[in-house]
Parts: C-alpha cells; sequence; structure tokens
C-alpha cells in the first residue's frame, strides 16, 4: 500500500502540473493573440499612412482591389502572430527561465519576420522604399517579441498570482487547524481541572468535613463545648468553600452539563440564579429535531462559546440592569450547507436595559470577538418590550460526535 501511495501522489502531481500548464499556456496565447491582432490592424492603418492606399487609387484600381490589398495585409500580419505564438510555443517556453524565453522570442520573430516582409512587397500597393522596408520589418521584429514576451508574462503573473492566492489559503488552513488544535488541548485541559475540582477536591473537602465533625462530636462528648463549637465552625465554613468557591470555580473552568449539550448547561445555569429570579429557556423545534431525528450535535468549542456568553448576558441583566425575570430562546437555522449551521440566541429581561442605542460592550467585548472570529455576529441593545436584549448567531458545523446525549 505504501508503494501504491507513493506511486500515486506522484501522479496527482504531475497531473496538476500539466493542468498548471495548460492553463498558463492558454493566458500566454490569449494575451499574445490579442496583442498581434491589434498589431495587424495598425499595420493596416500604417500601410494606408505610408501610401499603399494612394498607390492602390492612384493605379486605378477597383475599391474591391484596394480593399482586398488592405485585407491581405490584414491577413498576413495575423498569420505572422501566428507562426510567432505556435513557434515560440514548441520551445515550451513557459518551464525556461526569463533569459532563455527572450532568446527563444527573438530568433522565432526574426526568422518569422523574413516570409512576412516577403508577403507584404509582393503586394502592388505595398511601398518598395527601403525606409519602408527597413521600418516594416524592424517594428514586426519588435512586435513578435513584444507580443509574445507579453503574453508569457501574463502567464507568469496570473501564475504567480495563484501561487500567493494558493499560499495564503495553505496558511489560513494552517491557521484555523492550530486554532483547532488549541481549542481541543483547552477544552481537554479543562475538562481534567473540571474533574480535578468537582470529584477529586470536593471528596477530599467532604472527607476532612467529616473528620472534623467526628472531632466536634469527641470534644462535646467530653464535654470541652467551646472548642466543639470552634471545629464545627471551621467545618461550616470548608463547606461553604466546597459549595460556592468550588464549584464556582468548577463551572468557570467547564459548566456543568456541558457534555450533554448548550441546553442543559445553560439550565443548569439558570437553576444556579436565586429563587426570586423568574428564568427560563426556550428551545426551538428545528434545533430539536436536528438533535433527536438526526442525532447531530453542535461541537464542544462552540458551545462553551454559546455557555459562557449566554452567562455573561444574564449577569449582566441581573447586575446591572436589576432584572427579575430573564428568557433565553434558541434555535437553529439551515444554510446553503447541509452541515452548516447557525444557533441563533436571544436574551431577554425586564431590567431597566441599556440607555444607549449602541452600548459598548465591557464584559461581552471578549464573547464578541470569540463569536466574531466564528463567522457570528452579537448585538446589545433594548428589548422589544423593555429590558435589554442580547442576541448573537453563532455558525456551526453538525457533527455526530460531538457530545453524548440529547441537547
Amino acid at each position: 500500500m505504501a508503494g501504491l501511495s507513493a506511486r500515486v501522489a506522484p501522479a496527482r502531481g504531475r497531473a496538476a502540473e500539466t493542468v498548471l500548464l495548460r492553463d498558463r499556456t492558454r493566458i500566454a496565447v490569449a494575451v499574445a493573440g490579442a496583442n498581434f491582432v491589434l498589431y495587424a490592424l495598425m499595420t493596416v492603418a500604417g500601410w494606408a499612412g505610408w501610401g499603399g492606399l494612394q498607390t492602390a487609387i492612384t493605379h486605378e484600381r477597383s475599391a474591391l482591389g484596394v480593399t482586398l490589398d488592405g485585407v491581405v495585409v490584414l491577413v498576413v500580419n495575423l498569420a505572422f502572430g501566428a507562426v510567432v505564438i505556435a513557434g515560440t510555443l514548441a520551445f515550451r517556453p513557459l518551464s525556461r527561465r526569463w533569459p532563455a524565453r527572450l532568446v527563444v522570442v527573438t530568433g522565432v520573430s526574426a526568422v518569422a519576420s523574413v516570409p512576412r516582409m516577403l508577403a507584404l512587397t509582393a503586394i502592388s500597393s505595398t511601398p518598395t522604399g527601403g525606409a519602408y522596408v527597413a521600418a516594416v520589418g524592424t517594428l514586426g521584429l519588435a512586435a513578435g517579441v513584444v507580443g509574445m514576451s507579453a503574453g508569457l508574462l501574463s502567464a507568469s503573473l496570473v501564475d504567480q498570482a495563484r501561487t500567493e492566492q494558493q499560499r495564503r489559503e495553505e496558511e489560513a488552513l494552517r491557521a484555523a487547524r492550530a486554532v483547532e488544535e488549541l481549542q481541543d488541548e483547552e477544552i481537554r485541559v479543562r475538562r481534567l481541572v473540571f474533574d480535578q475540582l468537582h470529584g477529586t477536591l470536593q471528596f477530599h473537602l467532604v472527607t476532612v468535613t467529616a473528620g472534623l465533625d467526628r472531632v466536634a462530636e469527641q470534644l462535646a462528648s467530653a464535654g470541652d463545648d467551646d472548642r466543639a463549637a470552634e471545629v464545627r465552625h471551621w467545618t461550616e465554613t470548608i463547606e461553604e468553600i466546597r459549595e460556592e468557591d468550588v464549584r464556582s470555580l468548577s463551572h468557570s473552568v467547564f459548566p456543568s452539563g456541558a457534555d450533554l449539550g448548550p441546553q442543559e448547561a445553560i439550565e443548569v445555569l439558570l437553576r444556579r440564579l436565586p429563587p426570586q429570579v423568574d428564568a427560563s429557556i426556550e428551545l426551538g423545534d428545528r434545533y430539536r429535531d436536528l438533535v433527536a431525528r438526526e442525532g447531530l450535535r453542535m461541537p464542544m468549542a462552540e458551545r462553551l462559546v454559546v455557555i459562557y456568553t449566554v452567562e455573561e448576558a444574564v449577569t449582566n441583566a441581573l447586575r446591572h440592569g436589576r432584572a427579575r425575570t430573564v428568557t433565553v430562546r434558541a434555535d437553529a437555522e439551515p444554510t446553503a450547507d447541509a452541515d452548516r449551521w447557525v444557533f441563533v440566541t436571544v436574551v431577554d429581561d425586564d431590567g431597566t436595559g441599556p440607555t444607549d442605542p449602541a452600548p459598548e460592550l465591557h464584559g461581552l467585548r471578549r464573547h464578541l470577538e470569540r463569536i466574531e472570529y466564528r463567522g457570528g455576529t452579537l448585538a446589545l441593545g433594548a428589548g422589544p418590550d423593555g429590558g435589554g436584549r442580547l442576541a448573537f448567531r453563532l455558525p456551526f458545523t453538525a457533527d455526530p460526535a460531538a457530545g453524548d446525549g440529547a441537547s
């Protein structure tokens, strides 16, 4: 298999190189052909201006004869251009360096100039003076060199532009892959720290509080109520640290429910709010169907963006807007790509809301940057029924292996 892959890879490379060379050749022919057509038209005008037209009229030739002479001049120069193009390409100049290209173009143009001059001087109305012949021959040679060189240069420039574009696309792809790898590593570390905080550390704290409870009971049995009360105080302090600080820190590192989906994580977030706050989440039918029927879910990196952005919005509504009701509405919208969706989220509250139509973002700034990096949008403003509204759109690629459990 390795040998087969080794043979297939060069074959694909040669095929791509052949296609690239064909494209460059087409560009060179198109540009050089356009140049030679323009030059042929100019030579007809030069033939007329130099005296060819007057000579044809003086010889009392018919209008058809005069026109025929002009057409012959045009055809001769077009044929000259075709010979220069075909002759130059026969030497495969696009696979050579520029000095060799110029030598080939000059040599082919010089050779092609000879039959061109013989054909032009054979026309009865063509001036046969030495100055005219020298001028037309020199201009023909120069036109062959310039016209064909311009075609080759255009092909090279287009090729360089394509190469540069390909290089930038490859760099962007490598950067995107590097970011994805960093995100995957960040999520792995977050899960690891979450497991340590939520599992190991909390277990140790529970073990310590249980031991301190026994010590307090022993002190109380021995009649040392003061020291028993002090031990119980420290037990309660450790329990508060476990319940509040450790749980809050573990949630900040990796939100509870994130492995199940954004809905579960947001529900966990809303349940942690004070009981006097009426908070709810409404998940749209399209996202439910996407998960339930097709088994597709949002990747973990996008889930964390959604969860933390909603958390920031809820925190701002309670802290700054003094809201008592918070409603989170979310759904998925399809795109032209069957695997690509947009998660649309709206957080409404009944607080005071922002007074500025375009409020300045503070804590939401980093969430805005993360969403925009993924091609999404975020807007903060007043809600339709008063209070504040945070709305954001986050594109994501549905992934059947993004997580376990329905979301």
